[in-house]
């Protein structure tokens, strides 16, 4: 639908699996094995919209020892900010296991000053539910701080 309308896209998944699964013989598109709890390494401004499935809510796991869920969310909600041109917006499909998980993320969102709102589809169905987040990021966003990189959103690499 996306290339349909004129668009490109990247596709970003930390599994090379999902990935592979996802390229179709003859389409080309861009795609990146990265973990978006660590951030998105993309320029800052590049992207008008960003759509993720089923992705944002394994972020409130800790998978690893070291993995903190709430400084998980918030780096992706920084890089997401960071990303998006002033205004863009972003269709998040989430699957949250709990009330606990749902606000987790909205609260990060709301940390990058992100507007939006939650929507239920099937909210009545327990087999069919699923829950989007649509944001739009501010639309003045401040300058790189000096000795950021374009790239790097603040880790001084690029």
């Amino acid at each position: 639908v996306v290339e349909k309308h004129g668009h490109f896209w990247v596709g970003l998944d930390v599994s090379a699996d999902m990935l592979e699964e996802s390229r179709q013989e003859g389409r080309p598109c861009d795609q990146l094995c990265h973990d978006m709890g660590t951030g998105l390494p993309f320029r800052r401004r590049i992207f008008d919209g960003v759509i993720s499935i089923s992705a944002v809510q394994w972020l409130c796991v800790a998978t690893k020892p070291e993995h903190n869920p709430e400084r998980r969310l918030q780096n992706f909600f920084r890089g997401l900010k960071r990303v998006l041109v002033p205004g863009g917006r972003a269709a998040l499909q989430v699957y949250p296991e709990d009330a606990e998980q749902m606000e987790l993320i909205r609260q990060a969102a709301l940390g990058q000053d992100f507007g939006g709102v939650f929507v239920a589809d099937f909210p009545t169905s327990e087999n069919s539910k699923k829950f989007f987040l649509l944001l739009y990021a501010p639309k003045e966003q401040p300058p790189p701080e000096r000795g950021e990189s374009e790239r790097s959103g603040g880790r001084g690499r690029g």
